[in-house]
C-alpha cells in the first residue's frame, strides 16, 4: 500500500467516518488488476467484516495462480491506487 493511501485511510479512521456499504461493483469475482503489475489480475475470492475494522476486508487469489493470495481493505480498492477493475 502506498504511503498516501495509509495516510488516507488513517484519517478517515480517526474522522469517525460512518461505515459505509461497501461499492457495488466490488463483488465476489470481480477482476482487479494491480498498478504496478499490469500482467498480474487479482480476483475477489470474500468480502468479510472483521469486529476490528471499520472497513471489510476483502481477499483476494491471483488468476491463474489459486495459490496466491492476499487480504486487503476494501478501502484500498476504492481508492484505485493499488488496483484498478480489470477489463
Amino acid at each position: 500500500m502506498h504511503k498516501d493511501s495509509s495516510v488516507g485511510l488513517l484519517k478517515r479512521l480517526f474522522r469517525g467516518d460512518a461505515v459505509r456499504e461497501h461499492e457495488p461493483g466490488v463483488i465476489v469475482g470481480a477482476r482487479y488488476m494491480a498498478r504496478n503489475h499490469q500482467s498480474s489480475v487479482w480476483v475477489v475470492e470474500r468480502i468479510s467484516s472483521v469486529g476490528a475494522s471499520s472497513y471489510p476486508l476483502v481477499s483476494l487469489s491471483r488468476e491463474g495462480h489459486p495459490d496466491l493470495k492476499k487480504t486487503v481493505s476494501l478501502a484500498v480498492i476504492e481508492e484505485g491506487e493499488d488496483f484498478r477493475p480489470a477489463v
